[in-house]
């Protein structure tokens, strides 16, 4: 779990965890897709657990950004959710049942819960990140 200290704001690697966020992103995104496949063509599909998959990792291994653990937060909850909400889909098809409506219906409301949690944390990550270069260009203006 991502228990470390966060460095402090004017220390914070924004562009690093925005480039790593935006990528692991795609991936989820292609993991739903192929749920969705799935679901659609009556072929069954191993659920990676939250931790195994690549989202769940980054999540998992990357500092929060500084002013944006209830946002992270969030998004890793929704991310579990989803995750639990696939199994249990998979796992009535792999039985030859056609999934219930319901549970169907979480796992997609979960999704867009998720699609807004996680453009919630990327927008005030990236206007930390542009008030951290505004402080740092300020300072070397003060400096000269």
């Amino acid at each position: 779990m991502n228990t470390n200290s966060n460095p402090p704001v004017d220390d914070f690697d924004y562009e690093t965890f925005i480039d790593g966020f935006e990528e692991v992103t795609y991936w989820h995104f292609a993991w739903y897709s192929k749920i969705m496949g799935a679901l659609l063509y009556d072929q069954t599909k191993l659920i990676q657990g939250h931790h195994e998959c690549r989202f769940g990792k980054f999540m998992d291994q990357t500092p929060i950004p500084p002013g944006q653990t209830k946002e992270f937060n969030t998004v890793r909850e929704l991310h579990q959710q989803m995750h639990e909400a696939a199994n249990t889909l998979m796992s009535s098809r792999k039985i030859g049942q056609k999934p219930d409506e319901g549970i169907f219906k979480d796992f997609s409301d979960t999704q867009g819960q998720f699609t807004a949690a996680f453009n919630a944390l990327l927008r005030g990550t990236m206007m930390s990140m542009a008030e951290q270069k505004c402080r740092a260009g300020f300072k070397e203006n003060v400096a000269s």
